[in-house]
């Protein structure tokens, strides 16, 4: 046997992975934990959801609920097992808060950002975690507040989804700036193009080996999309195309444009997506 079955937790790398949802969170862990010199827990402790004293009460909510009530249910106590969890601990898509935890279990971080127009984009076709009526539109989705979970660590509710992405980035910067660990920003456009070059580069930063890490070959999402299909469309921007000029002008009103600048991304003109007049014609 080899790899990970001769390895002991003290000889593997504590990697701890943050981004707001649809950034490439899943797609990197599945492709970091090829690699056995790599654990997402710390060393001798076990997931938030996967202590014994939470056993039996998951059993009553399977046996007892169906339908919504089990995911209430479900989601309930989730939040319970994060929220009482070492902030090392913390869920993926929550707003990391720096605590020395994270240098004594010798922590090294991955923060996943994204555009936040392709991010609005994506979360209105696949809004994790929306509470209430689905909405129809990406106008209409920016424009209501957002429910948070308890395990999203920030205040329960938010003014636009916008604020997912405007709090969360801001906390990353944050952390970045005061902890004493080994962080590293992946971002998702650049992940999507090259997500090998991307995981290796992390890895190299991290003095991680990187020698199985291999490129999923398909969208962790749906297996009818492949990565080249999703490279083509992030390095076209071909998401431009689901733009107007009213939705990019909201968008602009509820972004933090010091905090986008500082990871790159900038501002979108409405007038670039404005409807040209036709031109007059004379006629004889």
């Amino acid at each position: 046997m080899t790899g990970l079955y001769w390895m002991g937790c003290s000889d593997q790398k504590f990697v701890k992975v943050f981004g707001e949802r649809n950034t490439g969170t899943r797609a990197l862990i599945k492709m970091l934990a090829a690699q056995p010199e790599i654990r997402f827990q710390p060393c001798g402790e076990v997931a938030p959801s996967n202590r014994p004293q939470n056993f039996l009460l998951r059993e009553q909510i399977e046996m007892t609920y169906r339908g919504k009530w089990r995911k209430i249910y479900r989601d309930a106590l989730f939040d319970t097992e994060h929220m009482a969890a070492c902030p090392t601990q913390a869920w993926k898509h929550s707003l990391p808060v720096w605590d020395r935890a994270f240098k004594q279990k010798q922590a090294r971080v991955i923060f996943c950002v994204r555009n936040p127009y392709s991010w609005i984009l994506s979360l209105s076709k696949r809004p994790y975690h929306q509470r209430g009526p689905r909405t129809r539109s990406v106008s209409e989705l920016v424009s209501r507040p957002w429910l948070t979970l308890a395990r999203d660590n920030m205040a329960p509710l938010l003014r636009s989804p916008m604020d997912l992405w405007n709090y969360k980035l801001a906390a990353y910067r944050e952390f970045a700036k005061v902890s004493d660990v080994p962080f590293q920003f992946l971002k998702f456009e650049k992940f999507v193009l090259a997500p090998e070059v991307e995981v290796r580069r992390v890895l190299g930063a991290f003095e991680v080996p990187s020698n199985q890490i291999r490129t999923i070959p398909n969208s962790t999402k749906t297996e009818k999309t492949s990565l080249n299909d999703i490279a083509k469309y992030y390095e076209t921007e071909e998401w431009r195309g689901n733009l107007t000029a009213e939705l990019v002008s909201r968008i602009n009103d509820l972004v933090d444009w010091q905090l986008a600048e500082h990871f790159g991304y900038t501002r979108i003109d409405p007038a670039d997506f404005m409807v040209k007049p036709k031109p007059i014609t004379s006629r004889n």
